[in-house]
């Protein structure tokens, strides 16, 4: 493994830990199905897979604006960037005619094989900054808070460019922390936990996307945790998710009401959209 694969499979494996801050345990094996000894351990591997995947809050809003964007139609071939274990390229699959999940680590890709196989999903090992496709292959491209993580962000956008076909769109979300609208312990504590290289504000990404010849649609740019108690909620929740994990309902409340009904700053997550 080169020294890239090598860091983007512990950037893969950060940004997994940051999708799904709590665990209960991994309950990996690698004996074939049969008896109950081999069943019960992969039964809880796929319930807390499930519930990681789930329980989380901001990952359904994500989805559901990164799929508006998409417009998705059933002959669609996507490429799903960062795919970790699978959940959500399966949940693509429903809406569009083929797609690939690439992801450098083995050991998701393991897991996206095992929960989450399709008949229209490839799960392909490969780093973001040296795509294995050729150009102008895919109709959309999406990727779930992963360009944060990439050793080089700015590389992964060209490829993101280079393998959409003209016309083709493509919609990321991305992590946002900035002074305006965090802590600076929250900021440093959530880079280090979770492998951040470089955190975007709208305008930077925005700048960036255009240099990797892409054409952007700023006014459609989605902000969440925009406002102090959403904000507030996130910070509170994550840094102490499996003590707070019973009080789920009540910080999911609080950040989709504050988002709402609150301030309309700068959000510690955006959510982005361009075309080829």
């Amino acid at each position: 493994m080169d020294r890239l694969s090598q860091d983007e499979t512990v950037r893969s494996r950060q940004r997994e830990r940051r999708r799904h801050p709590w665990t209960l345990g991994n309950h990996r094996t690698n004996a074939r199905p049969g008896p109950v000894s081999t069943w019960y351990p992969m039964t809880l591997s796929r319930i807390g897979r499930l519930a990681r995947s789930l329980l989380t809050l901001n990952r359904d809003r994500e989805y559901a604006v990164l799929k508006r964007f998409l417009s998705l139609k059933a002959n669609d071939w996507l490429l799903d960037i960062g795919s970790g274990d699978g959940f959500w390229s399966a949940r693509f699959a429903t809406h569009c005619g083929q797609i690939i999940g690439l992801d450098p680590d083995d050991q998701l890709q393991e897991l996206a094989l095992r929960f989450h196989v399709r008949p229209n999903v490839r799960y392909v090992r490969g780093v973001a900054e040296s795509l294995p496709f050729p150009d102008r292959s895919f109709d959309k491209v999406t990727s779930v808070s992963c360009l944060e993580h990439f050793a080089d962000p700015m590389q992964g956008l060209r490829e993101m460019a280079r393998v959409l076909k003209p016309g083709g769109r493509l919609a990321i979300s991305v992590d946002s922390l900035l002074p305006e609208n965090s802590r600076a312990s929250f900021r440093e504590w959530h880079k280090s936990r979770y492998f951040v290289t470089e955190y975007f504000s709208e305008t930077k990404l925005i700048e960036m996307m255009k240099n990797a010849g892409l054409h952007c649609e700023p006014e459609r740019t989605v902000h969440l945790f925009r406002s102090g108690a959403a904000r507030a909620s996130r910070q509170t929740f994550v840094r102490q998710a499996r003590l707070m994990l019973p009080l789920f309902p009540v910080f999911y409340c609080l950040a989709r009401l504050g988002d709402r009904f609150g301030g309309n700053e700068h959000g510690q997550i955006i959510i982005v959209t361009a075309t080829r």
